[in-house]
């Protein structure tokens, strides 16, 4: 197993865990690091990370002590049950530039854990200022050698401490609307930064990123990859007042309008890093800020384009105050206290700014730092990318995005990647109707069943070969049913049976239902004990389309008259804009993608790093 842990983070110890605690301004590894003399003693705090883990019980006593040793000289020590001393052997070059790096705190660690090695590594952070040069090409031969890892960045000070320490405090201002030092580097996030080391913005994995900032010492500590992308849909939901942040089940609260840590000894402010929002300077996903306000009903309402780009000027100009006018009445804006005042009338209503939130499939194309969770780690075989549509028409028998699987097997479910196509076209059609904010998707899984599949395509010959001259009429749709985790593998294995239909009704016939929208078929996803909800997006041959009746057990004739009349291929809950599709017949349809997903919580595990 792999781990990687910002800096000056640390959990518990105890008879089957040994957890960690490194302080890396003095932490070294014995192949790229560079002081003789360098011990660290790395005691175990109160505040705990579960990513630092690393379980040891399977391993024997006294192998579990030869872990810690090495022949020759002894590197790693544990000189009690709660510290951990790291020495340099006496060989180390000291003049790696690294090591003055690890000695102003500007190093992260990464470590690789077996049964019975640890191997460690240290990574530079990017934390220092210089002047702006052109990018080369050495920035990209530098990001595919670490490909494997994240470089977090901070402000560089002169202690120890200083990785996540902000000696210059903010004003309130600055921190409330996040501009100034919260800047992320966008040729970062774009692949060519060519400052490296000497780039005074901030390098993170995405184009935001939080942190939470200890009481004792002014650190400030990222939270881990999975809560990112939480608390920022949950910050991109401008009906979202605070997220609940679970430690370790140490439970404490998130203010988003403060941006201030409520309940907790350990923490009491948190910001969010942000990349630019001209488009001039990142085509590709700037930031886009909108401006709301809180209506009677007590839901916020996005203010009008202009109105909103006009506010949002006069706070990147760092104004206090802000005035405008709509249908007659004049308004005035006051950002300290977030509220919009009728100049008139005196009224006061609330108001809130938040970003539109940036989902990392659609950033995929242009983001060159999605972690090594996502793309394979440096020295893995690279994956073989399918580039091709799912859902565009394509005329080989099979669809090309199949892979190889075993024969024997009736059918196999394969995990769709982040980094493959078919990924993003299924998150956007499922994500059209059911937003970001509420729901998020766990996996999507292709389905591949031959036996089925051949069924189903036959099918479509037949019924493109009755189309006639008429072959630019659509007969497929890709359409969604909602169903239960009991059902999944039995619907892989045997599609969709209009027989056992009428369990959830049947208005339309007493067919198979499917749905344009996922927002409908999510009805009936039944959630799981742990919250877990299933929709296939399923290739549908729709055909020709009447008006369903809860009475039909088949379509009916195109010619009631004529007693051998050809049949409609499905019923719809409108024959002019359907949005709701029956089909009588199994060979009509095919459970093409699996879609696990769950409803987002406001409670986020800071702790828990797998996205």
């Amino acid at each position: 197993m792999s781990y990687k842990s910002p800096p000056y983070q640390c959990v518990k110890q105890n008879k089957t865990e040994l957890v960690l605690y490194w302080c890396l301004h003095q932490f070294l590894d014995s192949v790229t690091m560079s002081h003789p003399d360098a011990v660290t003693t790395a005691p175990c705090g109160t505040d705990q990370f579960a990513n630092l883990r690393m379980n040891m019980c399977d391993i024997p006593p006294k192998k579990r002590k030869c872990d810690f040793q090495m022949t020759g000289n002894q590197l790693v020590t544990l000189s009690s049950p709660t510290e951990i001393v790291l020495k340099l052997p006496q060989n180390t070059s000291a003049s790696f530039p690294i090591w003055g790096l690890i000695q102003a705190s500007q190093a992260e660690v990464v470590w690789n854990v077996t049964p019975y090695k640890i191997d460690i590594r240290i990574v530079p952070l990017n934390a220092f200022k210089t002047e702006v040069s052109e990018p080369s090409d050495q920035v990209a031969e530098q990001q595919q050698r670490s490909g494997d890892s994240f470089f977090i960045v901070h402000e560089s000070v002169p202690n120890w401490g200083s990785i996540f320490y902000d000696p210059v405090q903010e004003s309130t201002f600055d921190k409330q609307y996040q501009i100034g030092k919260t800047q992320i580097c966008d040729q970062f996030l774009l692949g060519c930064c060519s400052l490296d080391l000497r780039c005074p913005l901030h390098h993170t994995p995405f184009p935001f990123h939080w942190q939470l900032r200890r009481r004792a010492g002014y650190q400030w500590i990222s939270v881990s990859q999975s809560a990112q992308i939480h608390l920022e849909k949950l910050y991109c939901n401008a009906d979202s007042d605070e997220a609940i942040l679970n430690l370790l089940d140490n439970v404490f609260t998130l203010n988003f309008d403060s941006m201030t840590v409520c309940d907790s000894d350990n923490y009491d402010e948190v910001r969010r890093l942000s990349n630019t929002t001209k488009s001039n300077c990142n085509p590709h996903f700037p930031t886009v800020w909108k401006m709301y306000w809180r209506n009677d009903y007590d839901l916020f309402v996005e203010y009008d384009e202009s109105i909103s780009r006009q506010l949002e000027d006069a706070i990147q100009n760092r104004a206090l105050k802000c005035t405008f006018t709509q249908t007659g009445r004049q308004y005035e804006v006051d950002f300290s206290n977030l509220n919009q005042k009728n100049i008139a009338t005196g009224f006061i209503r609330e108001i809130r700014r938040r970003p539109v939130f940036r989902s990392l499939p659609a950033l995929q194309p242009h983001l060159k730092t999605l972690s090594p969770n996502v793309f394979p780690g440096h020295g893995e075989a690279q994956p073989q990318v399918c580039l091709a549509d799912p859902l565009e028409e394509f005329t080989c028998w099979y669809p090309p995005v199949w892979r190889p699987g075993p024969i024997e097997e009736e059918f196999t479910k394969i995990e769709v990647k982040l980094y493959e196509k078919a990924h993003l076209k299924v998150y956007e059609l499922f994500h059209k109707t059911l937003s970001e904010a509420d729901v998020e998707i766990v996996n999507i899984y292709q389905i591949q069943n031959t036996f089925q599949w051949d069924k189903y395509r036959r099918q479509k010959e037949y019924m493109l070969a009755k189309c006639g001259e008429n072959k630019e009429r659509t007969i497929e749709r890709h359409l969604f049913h909602g169903t239960t985790t009991d059902a999944v593998d039995r619907i892989c294995k045997n599609n969709f049976d209009p027989r056992v239909s009428g369990k959830n009704g049947s208005v339309y016939g007493r067919g198979s239902y499917f749905a344009q929208n996922a927002s409908y078929s999510n009805d009936f996803a039944k959630p799981t004990e742990d919250g877990f909800q299933y929709m296939f997006l399923a290739k549908v041959l729709v055909g020709k389309k009447d008006t369903g009746k809860s009475g039909y057990y088949r379509p009916p004739p195109l010619l009631p008259d004529n007693p051998t009349s050809d049949l409609y291929d499905s019923c719809v809950n409108n024959p002019t804009d359907p949005t709701i599709f029956v089909i009588f017949d199994s060979c009509q349809c095919y459970p093409y993608y699996l879609i696990k997903y769950r409803v987002m919580s406001d409670v986020v595990n800071i702790s828990e790093w797998n996205m």
